[in-house]
């Protein structure tokens, strides 16, 4: 628009400045007609001969009074033009001052997105309300109503808190702390009933956890149960079979009673052997709060458990003693008359 204007006045000013050449020329002519010296004449002349004197576009000479006359015209010309050039100049000044008025600056620059953002973001916009709310669900309360946004806070479920504004979108707007903060919607009722019904279900949710906890626990105990009877059982296997193929006491060296050897002297004295029913034996050992298993042994020997059983003068050793023979360690189930004559004897029972 600058330009336009200047371009204008440089037009005005060359008609005006060509009419006043004319208007000059026109009466340097008559008075040089009149009233020219004969200095100016004679000047003329010589311009005129030597071939120096002022043409116009034509290549007519004109007279100095003239060319004097167009000599100022410029002269105004470069002074109007000079005058819009300082004009424009100081126009160009002004204008960077009044922009440098309203560059906003660093601090305004750095105004809070929610002070503004109203202006220009739907999701500042909320119809103002004053209320207390509920949580169902823990959560953030966001600087800005976005979900990248920075927290501010956080809420436990079932919080309350006083709802300040609300929308049509996912964030509303809240108070907590005495700061404006937004809140996903999604998490708040307004209905303190609500509350209570979402209460007793966590609690009987927890009730069905703890109940589902304790019957895993048992199964736990009964497997791990299960598991220690199933190992001991595998001992006992083991030590059975290794039982089952004992044919001595391992800590002894000297001579082992057998069906060809009817009678031997043992680590604990003499030894010799019978074959009868041992049910009763058995029976009677029970009563007494012995319950073992009741096997034969690889090479005949009874066993009642781990052990032989044997006959023992029961002065000596009592029902229940252990009592180490040539063939292993025996458990005392019952008794003879063989115990008067000699009572360290033990009388092994046996199959053959």
């Amino acid at each position: 628009m600058r330009k336009r204007i200047l371009s204008l006045c440089l037009s005005a000013v060359i008609l005006v400045g060509a009419g006043a050449v004319c208007g000059t020329a026109a009466r340097a002519t008559e008075t040089a007609g009149e009233g020219a010296t004969n200095t100016e004449t004679a000047q003329i002349e010589e311009d005129v001969t030597n071939d120096q004197a002022p043409t116009d576009a034509a290549g007519n000479v004109i007279s100095p009074e003239t060319a004097k006359a167009i000599d100022n015209a410029d002269l105004g010309v470069t002074m109007i033009t000079g005058e819009t050039e300082a004009e424009e100049e100081n126009s160009d000044t002004a204008s960077a001052a009044d922009e440098a008025l309203q560059t906003p600056s660093a601090d305004e620059t750095e105004m809070n997105k929610s002070t503004i953002g109203a202006a220009f973001d739907s999701s500042y916009q909320f119809v103002s309300e004053d209320s207390i709310v509920y949580l169902t669900e823990a959560a953030a309360v966001k600087s800005e109503p976005f979900d990248d946004a920075e927290d501010i806070a956080s809420l436990e479920k079932y919080s309350s808190i006083n709802l300040t504004g609300t929308n049509d979108l996912t964030y509303w707007e809240v108070r907590v702390g005495g700061r404006i903060g937004y809140l996903d919607s999604s998490v708040i009722t307004r209905d303190p009933a609500e509350i209570e019904s979402l209460k007793e279900d966590d609690a009987r949710k927890e009730e069905n956890e703890a109940q589902s906890k304790q019957e895993q626990e048992e199964i736990l105990v009964e497997k791990t149960s299960e598991a220690k009877e199933d190992w001991a059982q595998a001992v006992k296997d083991e030590r059975r079979s290794e039982l089952a193929n004992q044919t001595r006491s391992l800590n002894w060296n000297g001579p082992v009673l057998s069906r060809s050897k009817g009678s031997v002297y043992g680590p604990s004295g003499k030894e010799t052997y019978y074959n009868l029913n041992m049910s009763g034996c058995v029976r009677n050992m029970n009563r007494r709060g012995y319950y073992y298993d009741v096997w034969v042994r690889n090479d005949g020997c009874k066993m009642f458990g781990d052990y032989i059983m044997c006959a023992a003068n029961l002065g000596v050793h009592p029902f229940g003693s252990l009592v180490e023979c040539s063939l292993g360690t025996c458990i005392v189930v019952d008794t003879g008359g063989f115990a008067a004559g000699n009572p360290n004897q033990l009388d092994i029972a046996v199959t053959w």
